[in-house]
């Protein structure tokens, strides 16, 4: 089962060697990169194409900066080219761990007709130490579902898409009867409708080796400064509960 492994990146190079670099080391052997630049200003498309003359598993696109804070040109991109079977995304600043993929790969591996989609638990970092670590547990799909009225209960970054699934991500916008854009919410409003769908997010318990970076310019904390008008989150939350009377 071949995977693709999507960095997004924007004016990424302070962490940006880092990180590419562990994902270009990983033991698992049917997987490839492809590395998006969101034109940049800092040398990180340069250093990417660079990098992809010296890599036969790396490919390296350039796209427009149409969503700031956030990586939807990628998923775009990723919704109408991908051939690999499964799809991932590591954020330009984290860090994944050279068997992160193949411990991901052999989980679906046990049962890939039933095991779509999965999600592992993060390490958080900030200044090179271990600052956290956050997994989610649900034992059932009417749980998720409760779990989605109060809050998302997914890591983001480390969930893994059987391509049969990108149909369901929400790039441009987020559910709201107010007709307001969430902007930076749309990942969570994702995982409601698949929910909706019958869709299974399978919770590993531990983390299986990545590494998320804190930092005053990481992208999450960039979109939560900016919903000080409209809190999309409680939106999401309230929309879910009402068409699912929870």
């Amino acid at each position: 089962m071949k995977i693709t492994v999507v960095v997004p990146c924007y004016n990424s190079m302070k962490y940006l060697k880092e990180c590419i670099n562990s994902v270009l080391l990983q033991d698992y052997s049917d997987y490839d990169v492809w590395a998006y630049d969101n034109e940049s200003t800092d040398g990180t498309y340069e250093y990417l194409l660079d990098l992809e003359k010296r890599h036969p598993k790396l490919k390296v696109f350039q796209l427009p900066n149409i969503y700031p804070n956030g990586y939807g040109e990628a998923q775009e991109h990723v919704m109408k080219n991908l051939k690999s079977d499964y799809v991932t995304f590591v954020g330009s600043d984290d860090i994944i761990d050279s068997s992160y993929i193949s411990k991901c790969m052999n989980i679906i591996s046990h049962n890939p007709n039933q095991v779509k989609c999965i999600q592992s638990g993060i390490i958080g970092i900030q200044n090179g130490a271990e600052v956290m670590r956050q997994t989610h547990s649900y034992k059932s799909l009417q749980d998720f579902k409760q779990e989605c009225t109060k809050r998302s209960p997914v890591n983001t970054p480390t969930v893994v898409w059987h391509k049969s699934l990108l149909r369901f991500i929400r790039v441009h916008e987020a559910h709201d009867a107010a007709g307001i854009t969430c902007i930076g919410a749309g990942d969570y409003d994702t995982y409601c409708h698949m929910a909706d769908q019958g869709i299974f997010i399978y919770p590993v318990p531990v983390s299986l080796g990545y590494h998320y970076r804190w930092h005053d310019d990481q992208a999450t904390w960039k979109v939560h400064k900016n919903k000080k008008d409209v809190d999309y989150d409680k939106i999401i939350r309230e929309y879910w509960k009402n068409k699912w009377t929870l």
